[in-house]
């Protein structure tokens, strides 16, 4: 009975580092995301039209990257992968603070946008690997629970940050949370995966070649 129960615990050491893990970087995401349409205006004075196309840049970033990032995390160890991607997405915000003129900001928006997709298609497939199978969607209801948790209180920071200090206090305050929760990816033991053979990344992976002209049709 005892070996069942323990194999059954779903909140398990690194399952906790995990959820503050992905906690601590949503929550530096989501300071950001009511606050840098302001910056554009303010800093770089851009037109509203630009800074609808320098927002869209991270999601288009995020869109393109978790097809070759889910590949990765099939192929190789899932912990190192997101705690490198974790790493690039903790730095990049530092790219922010960097970048003085627009055309810098977006390329480092770009970029944290590829970060984001990677760190969050590798984060939740190492998840599914350190929960119990039979709990597995309690589990991922309480992983996903911890976005919706920082984007209830982020931005609320963020523009609360705003009205009481500068633009780069809301910098800094994601790279703390964002090092918090790096710091965090260590604690976490991923089971070990069963070699497997690497495929070659190819086209059809991601699309089904012969059903295009299905689509069109």
């Amino acid at each position: 009975m005892t070996p069942t129960v323990q194999q059954d615990t779903l909140w398990t050491k690194s399952f906790v580092f995990m959820c503050l893990s992905n906690f601590m970087m949503c929550f530096a995401f989501y300071l950001l995301m009511p606050t840098l349409p302001f910056y554009l205006l303010e800093v770089f004075h851009t037109s509203k039209g630009m800074v609808g196309l320098v927002l869209s840049c991270y999601t288009i970033a995020v869109l393109a990257i978790r097809p070759f990032s889910g590949f990765l995390a099939d192929t190789f160890s899932r912990k190192p992968m997101y705690i490198i991607a974790y790493f690039l997405f903790v730095a990049i915000f530092v790219g922010y603070l960097l970048a003085g003129v627009l055309t810098m900001f977006i390329a480092f928006r770009t970029l944290h946008g590829l970060a984001f997709g990677a760190v969050s298609t590798s984060g939740n497939t190492l998840v599914i690997d350190v929960m119990p199978a039979s709990r597995r969607g309690e589990g991922l209801g309480y992983y996903g629970a911890t976005n919706n948790l920082a984007m209830a209180f982020g931005p609320m920071v963020g523009l609360f940050l705003q009205n009481t200090g500068s633009f780069d206090i809301i910098f800094y305050m994601a790279i703390l949370f964002g090092c918090i929760g790096l710091f965090f990816t260590f604690f976490v033991k991923a089971p070990k995966k069963i070699p497997q053979e690497h495929q070659a990344l190819s086209l059809d992976r991601f699309i089904l070649l012969k059903g295009i002209p299905a689509a069109i049709s």
